[in-house]
């Protein structure tokens, strides 16, 4: 009886050959890793709250409801489809349920990007290989955010690009998947520029087809953009968000990519991958097309590290275009043996469910469980939320969207995650404060702060100020959360 059940296992597994079992690991390990990573509060939290609140209301929000400086101000928000289609994720199964979706819709981008690399080889191995050094440049970027949203319309569109090259009809689907986008996440300026940036190769290759289709889908896809709450005022924000010093000085993944951070150590070994293939590629001028899409990219990636994602993304394409075909190996010799392929499907499929929210804690007794959110002072919020403080709060600003998440709108914290909100000249006092400068509590008394919930470790000057003075004292401490309020 063994051997026809045997046999059985074996036809099933005879799909699964030694190529395609190197791209099933390689997005395997990919859904894995995002799993593994808890989301985090810092730009998820508030987004959720803000699809509660607009649920709620019926309407889209257009002013500030979350933080005390700018109050009743005018806010473009332009994720608030992403902020609907969080929440609604966050109804159905907490923030778990969002991690595993993030995870997904990961793996499916890089799946889209991976069926893109066909057209150009049919080797598996080399696209396997490309993937995975497009995930090692932008591994630090993924995150369960409205970014995620960008992700997949990205690898969307690159996909489309390439399959109009066979099927022009496929430049339809640029302006539908363009009003979707600018109503999701600021990326959508990234996907316009390629489409551009498509048009511009074909017309110097004089290939004046091309580009006309090019052109008039850009075009679609530009007027496609208005479809959105603020028309042409989403495309200021967005443009002017990108060239706001208070942004990049002060998000890290705004910042230029350098190595003292992991994400720029992963960026730059995506680059040497690129210029190894370059320089080994027999024919570099056949990946044309893709290198004017690939370095822009990259350039921007070096100035701004969070646009490594979208770098990340474009280069398993130029990488393939350039990876010297070697003739097709014969079936029989590419097959995986059974008992191989099916101990590495099942270590992947153990991996992954390892790594999902929630699984590890229930298969292996004794080990301490993940949060559901990462950067979140739950101890502190809950004394605040079972103790309410009248006056304004000065909060760690990491900590700002989960405050918001848990106590807003009613409590408003100082500072969040929307950096570009807060005027420029609360950012100087808020910094004055935080580092303890010698006018920190003049500030506070200005600003009518009347209690204070700071990160210990991060801010030990103000702590140490706090501690000193005989106008403040401590209300609650857990690990390095701390609550001060006035005497």
């Amino acid at each position: 009886m063994a051997a026809p059940e045997q046999a059985g296992v074996e036809r099933g597994l005879a799909w699964l050959t030694a190529p395609r079992l190197w791209l099933v690991v390689v997005l395997g390990a990919i859904g894995a890793m995002q799993l593994a990573i808890a989301p985090n509060a810092i730009d998820l939290a508030y987004h959720v709250k803000a699809g509660a609140l607009m649920v709620d209301s019926g309407s889209v929000l257009r002013t500030d409801v979350f933080t005390w400086p700018t109050a009743g101000q005018p806010w473009l928000d332009q994720n608030w489809g992403a902020q609907l289609l969080l929440y609604g994720l966050w109804r159905l199964g907490g923030f778990q349920l969002i991690a595993v979706v993030n995870a997904l819709v990961t793996v499916v981008a890089w799946g889209l990007v991976a069926a893109a690399c066909r057209r150009y080889t049919a080797n598996l191995r080399v696209i396997a290989g490309a993937v995975l050094a497009g995930h090692v440049g932008a591994l630090f970027i993924f995150a369960a955010r409205p970014q995620m949203f960008s992700v997949l319309l990205f690898a969307t569109e690159l996909y489309v690009l390439e399959l109009a090259r066979r099927r022009p009809r496929a430049l339809l689907a640029l302006p539908l998947l363009m009003a979707v986008w600018v109503n999701l996440h600021g990326a959508f300026v990234i996907g316009l520029a390629v489409i551009g940036i498509d048009a511009v190769v074909a017309l110097v290759r004089r290939d004046l087809r091309a580009a006309g289709r090019l052109l008039l889908a850009g075009t679609a896809s530009g007027a496609a953009l208005l479809v959105n709450p603020w028309g042409f005022g989403v495309l200021r924000y967005v443009t002017g968000l990108a060239g706001n010093p208070e942004v990049t000085a002060g998000v890290t993944e705004w910042a230029p990519a350098n190595l003292r951070d992991p994400a720029g150590v992963a960026l730059l070994l995506s680059l040497g991958v690129l210029v190894v293939a370059l320089v080994r590629s027999d024919a570099p001028a056949r990946a044309a097309d893709q290198l004017a899409r690939v370095v822009p990219l990259a350039l921007l990636a070096l100035w701004t590290a969070r646009a490594g994602v979208w770098f990340g993304l474009a280069l398993p394409l130029a990488l393939t275009v350039l990876a010297r075909e070697r003739p097709a190996r014969p079936a029989a010799e590419d097959r995986a043996p059974p008992v191989m392929a099916g101990t590495i499907l099942l270590v992947v499929a153990l991996a992954i469910t390892v790594a999902a929210p929630g699984v590890r804690e229930r298969l292996v007794p004794g080990v301490a469980s993940r949060p559901a959110l990462g950067t979140a002072p739950v101890a502190a919020t809950d004394w605040l939320a079972a103790h309410p403080q009248p006056g304004r709060m000065l909060n760690h600003q990491s900590w700002g969207s989960y405050l918001e998440y848990r106590l807003g709108p009613e409590v408003k914290p100082a500072v969040d995650s929307r950096i570009e909100l807060t005027p420029a000249d609360f950012w100087s006092d808020y910094y004055a404060i935080i580092t303890g400068r010698w006018d920190a509590q003049r500030l506070l008394d200005e600003y009518g702060v009347t209690h204070v919930i700071i990160d210990a470790e991060e801010t030990p000057h103000l702590v140490a100020d706090l501690e000193a003075s005989a106008d403040w004292r401590l209300a609650f401490a857990h690990r390095d959360e701390r609550v001060y309020v006035r005497r």
